[in-house]
Order: structure tokens, then C-alpha cells, then sequence
């Protein structure tokens, strides 16, 4: 669904205006969507709290990609490009492949299985950036897709290292496997799809 040339830019504006320094991490990350400050930005005609994942996870992915772009921005362009889903109320559709062309990152649907642990695995490269785009609840279309940004960074404390799995989160999650990403209390999620990003002049 488009929007009007006026809703966008209004929209843009007022979350423009919006300082988030203060719930960003150390290295400038965003998380926990739901958390006020950061919960009431427009996306669409609705909110980042209730539906703006995906320009979350775009934000984070380019800021791991050292090309930051303020999320402001991301939510205009998501706007203008028609990825919003009925007006945002459903969030946005998780292929983002031609919005992370337009800032430079090229992007590869990579399956779960291609992301085990192993000594010569060439996708599980330190410092590896994915966009991950989840199912976590059967029946509720308004809140069973779940897109955030993931980061391969080997440490004892876990190996995956994600943002904004969570929409209370103030800081970045570390899991052991990736299988671990998808659980939520004692439910469990599936992958959708997978991108391995990385900046357009390196592949």
C-alpha cells in the first residue's frame, strides 16, 4: 500500500525531530521497539512499537555494514517503496533485497541449514551480518512476523549476536545456535527467510 506524498512527509518530520541517542547502545544499535521514545514513531498509519521491525532491522543492518542511515529515513523510504502491509498495521514485507540496493548492501537468501557451525564454513565469517525474518505466532497475523538483524561474532557467551528480537529489549541478545534465536517462552518460531548482507564493493 502507498501513501500520500503528505503522510510521508509528515510522518518523516515528526520522526525525524525524534532524538534516539539515548536508546541506542555504545555502538549506536537500536533495540526493544516497543520501548517508549522509541515505540510512538510513525510507520505508515501505524507505529514502530506495534509493527516497524523490519525498518529496525534495516537500520541495524547498515549500521553493522558501517553505512549508517537514520531510521527516519529507512521508515520514508519503506513508506514511499510499498513494502508496508495494510498501511503498516501489519508490519512490512521481509524482502528488503531492492531497499538494501538502494544503500549500497547487497543481499543473498542463505537456508538455516547453510548457518551450522563448522571449521570451514565461508558464510560463518566473524563479523557476518543477516537479516532474519521469523514466524513466532500461529494465528496472529499482526504479530507473528518478527524481522530483525543478526550478527555472526564468535564469543563464549554465545556466537549469534541479535537485536531487537525482543520489543522490551535494551540491548542486543547472544545465543548459542540459531535454532535458539527462534524460541520465545515455550513457544518455537520458524525461519521465513534468511539474507546474508553485506556493503555492495565487497562479496
Amino acid at each position: 500500500m502507498y501513501f500520500s506524498r503528505e503522510r510521508i512527509r509528515k510522518n518523516y518530520e515528526d520522526n525525524a525531530r525524534r532524538d534516539l541517542s539515548a536508546l541506542a547502545d555504545e555502538n549506536g544499535m537500536l533495540n526493544g521497539q516497543g520501548r517508549e521514545g522509541l515505540s510512538s514513531l510513525a510507520f505508515g498509519r501505524a507505529s514502530v512499537g506495534k509493527a516497524g521491525c523490519e525498518s529496525i532491522a534495516v537500520y541495524n543492518a547498515m549500521r553493522m555494514l558501517r553505512r549508517p542511515r537514520p531510521l527516519a529515513e529507512v521508515i520514508r523510504d519503506m513508506e514511499r517503496g510499498g513494502y508496508l502491509r495494510w498501511g503498516g498495521h501489519l508490519g512490512a514485507v521481509p524482502y528488503l533485497r531492492p531497499l538494501l540496493r538502494r544503500y549500497g548492501a547487497a543481499s543473498r537468501m542463505i537456508g538455516p541449514a547453510a548457518l551450522q557451525r563448522s571449521a570451514d564454513n565461508r558464510e560463518l565469517t566473524p563479523g557476518a551480518v543477516f537479516l532474519m525474518a521469523i514466524w513466532n505466532k500461529r494465528f496472529l497475523p499482526q504479530k507473528g512476523l518478527h524481522t530483525f538483524a543478526a550478527q555472526y561474532d564468535p564469543a563464549p557467551e554465545g556466537d549469534w549476536l541479535v537485536f531487537n528480537r525482543f520489543n522490551s529489549d535494551a540491548a542486543g541478545r547472544r545465543y548459542a545456535r540459531l535454532d535458539d534465536i527462534l524460541r520465545n517462552g515455550s513457544e518455537r518460531g520458524a525461519f521465513l527467510v534468511i539474507y546474508r548482507v553485506y556493503p555492495l564493493d565487497i562479496r
